[in-house]
């Protein structure tokens, strides 16, 4: 069994995209728990919309590369495009943070906001 961390993010149409991101991840992940919602600041996107953030953590027997594909295609089916990081606009942001005990981003995991979500799961 594998054990993934996921930080999710939007600053566009924030709260129903989240929600979407959530129910999505609920279909395909039957044994995920989400930590409350938390506003913050844009990173490296200066004049960007404040974000809605979120942390999850789920269990699933597939293995990485296909849980990957599975993110980039719930991102897509939100509504994320390739030139959304470069207009600082973004409908979601479904970001598989550490793989079971890898860190797959390391510096995503020394936010403030990623540590008080993972606290909470």
């Amino acid at each position: 069994m594998n054990c993934a961390y996921l930080c999710i993010g939007s600053n566009r149409n924030k709260e129903v995209n989240i929600k979407r991101a959530e129910e999505m991840l609920r279909a395909r992940f039957a044994s995920i728990r989400f930590s409350p919602l938390m506003e913050t600041e844009a990173i490296g996107c200066p004049g960007a919309e404040r974000y809605l953030n979120q942390m999850a953590v789920c269990y699933c027997e597939e293995p990485l590369d296909e849980v990957q594909v599975t993110l980039k295609r719930m991102e897509w089916e939100i509504g994320r495009r390739p030139t959304d990081n470069a207009t600082g606009r973004m409908p979601i942001d479904i970001d598989l943070i550490q793989w079971n005990d890898q860190p797959l981003k390391p510096a995503d995991l020394q936010r403030s906001y990623v540590k008080e979500g993972l606290r909470y799961l």
